[in-house]
């Protein structure tokens, strides 16, 4: 698969995961759908957000660093748009549960950044 292929799949996945986001929006209410309801919503949003940081942390890459490999700033971009994703919609979940504070925010923030650390140091 070329580097145009992927990008172009990937933004194409993408604005179908935000479509789907919308459109959960849009049509359920999380008060009467339950768990469910909030699962799809979060399922979306975060394949919105994986895709969305994915092309974007790809790009600005690409842009910066002229030198490196192309394939392989598409992992690293992949990987890191997960771990903000993962960020992002934790940090919802526990808004919702009304169990957010900053330590907790730092505790997540902090876990994944050295999940990160691991996975740049092999």
């Amino acid at each position: 698969m070329t580097l145009k292929t992927y990008l172009n799949l990937m933004s194409l996945a993408t604005f179908f995961a935000a479509a789907s986001c919308f459109l959960v929006i849009y049509y359920i209410d999380p008060t009467e759908s339950g768990i469910m309801g909030l699962g799809l919503f979060y399922a979306t949003l975060f394949f919105t957000l994986v895709g969305v940081f994915t092309v974007v942390g790809f790009s600005l890459r690409k842009h910066f660093l002229n030198n490196e490999l192309l394939f392989s700033l598409i992992g690293l971009s992949f990987r890191q748009a997960i771990w903000i994703a993962l960020i992002i919609i934790g940090l919802l979940i526990m808004q919702g549960a009304r169990i957010l504070n900053w330590w907790d925010a730092a505790l997540l923030i902090a876990s994944i950044s050295l999940l990160e650390a691991y996975f740049l140091a092999e």
